[in-house]
């Protein structure tokens, strides 16, 4: 083959390697894993955490006071459904015709109602069955924060009793309950009446205040000044009947 032939061979082979290349790049292309998309090394970044904080504080600032609420609620009605209790003794054992007790255990926050048995020959204070005197438990961030009754004085601890007499007397007694916000309530008892009021802050009660109430003369005040032996802290004092 002369000159001519040997150069116009050439481009061939020359189109050919450059195939064959192009053929071994799609292999390795397709070959090769696809890259994984960028991620964040270094954790958050200022910004992202500043605008965590932001949605962190909104969220407390809706969430505090709900909590705060809840606790004054518990607390408005742990007072309020010992003092439906406390009526419903009193009512009770005119209707009966026999004594009942309202029993306080302070250690472990609970009440609960018992009855004199119908057996003259077995003299003993019994559970009542009736729905509303079932055993109960105050709230959880309740708590019995001290019980005044005349026999023994104000208490902090053990088991105590008011009683309520089938004449239409009850033991005068005050109780005063607190919650995990150091809030208060009072419960009093009017012995003649059985009008239980309730005061939403902590009612201090003079040592003769109670046991003088029995008197139907006695104007709620005490010494020659006429000042009123009442004082109140943690609260309004506002009462309802």
């Amino acid at each position: 083959m002369g000159p001519k032939g040997a150069k116009g061979s050439m481009p061939t082979s020359t189109r050919t390697r450059l195939s064959e290349s192009r053929a071994r790049d799609r292999l390795h292309l397709a070959a090769a894993p696809p890259a994984s998309p960028t991620r964040h090394q270094g954790g958050f970044t200022l910004i992202e955490l500043s605008i965590i904080l932001v949605i962190v504080a909104i969220a407390a600032s809706f969430l505090i006071p709900r909590l705060r609420d809840a606790d004054s609620t518990a607390l408005a009605s742990a007072a309020a459904r010992l003092a439906t209790t406390s009526r419903y003794l009193y009512e009770e054992a005119a209707f009966r015709r026999r004594p009942m007790r309202l029993n306080l255990d302070l250690d472990k926050h609970a009440y609960w109602v018992t009855v004199l048995k119908d057996d003259p020959d077995d003299p003993e204070f019994v559970v009542d069955d009736s729905p509303i005197a079932r055993p109960v438990a105050l709230p959880g961030t309740v708590a019995f924060a001290d019980v005044t009754l005349p026999a023994v004085g104000m208490v902090h601890e053990g088991v105590v009793f008011a009683q309520f007499f089938p004449e239409g007397y009850a033991d005068p007694l005050v109780v005063h309950l607190t919650n995990a916000r150091h809030e208060y309530a009072t419960l009093a008892i009017e012995p003649l009446t059985g009008r239980t009021r309730v005061a939403d802050a902590y009612v201090e009660l003079a040592a003769g205040r109670v046991a003088d109430s029995r008197d139907p003369q006695h104007d709620g005040t005490d010494g020659a000044d006429g000042r009123s032996s009442t004082r109140t802290r943690g609260g309004s004092g506002a009462t309802t009947p």
